[in-house]
């Protein structure tokens, strides 16, 4: 499952993850980045992951989520990555020198620590 929501009157989407999402869910989600992208011109992310099935999106629609990845490179400002896996924070940190957004990791316990880090607090 996919859940995706801007949080209104700022730049910021919230995206929870859990178990698998189906192909119509990561449209939807692509089309609500898209959407706040064109309105705000830039966003930050929230991403909160809890269980996932593996993979998390269906192999059909890898190619689409890393050419959107590709395009909007310079759209995404911040991403808090909200997750218990420790494989999950590797990954994260592992991936965090390929992009250009600011990119950090929270556990569960501390969504609202990255809601902050969001807002611009510390």
């Amino acid at each position: 499952m996919i859940d995706v929501k801007q949080i209104p009157g700022t730049n910021i989407v919230e995206m929870f993850v859990e178990g698998k999402a189906t192909a119509e869910e990561f449209d939807a989600a692509l089309k609500t980045f898209e959407n706040v992208i064109k309105e705000r011109g830039s966003i930050k992310v929230l991403e909160v992951i809890g269980d996932l099935d593996m993979p998390p999106i269906p192999w059909s629609k890898f190619i689409q989520d890393i050419k959107f990845s590709f395009e909007h490179l310079s759209d995404i400002s911040h991403v808090a990555v909200v997750a218990d896996q420790g494989w999950i924070a590797t990954w994260v940190n592992m991936m965090n020198p390929l992009f250009k957004a600011d990119m950090k990791v929270f556990k569960q316990s501390d969504i609202d620590q990255a809601r902050e880090w969001l807002s611009g607090g510390s």
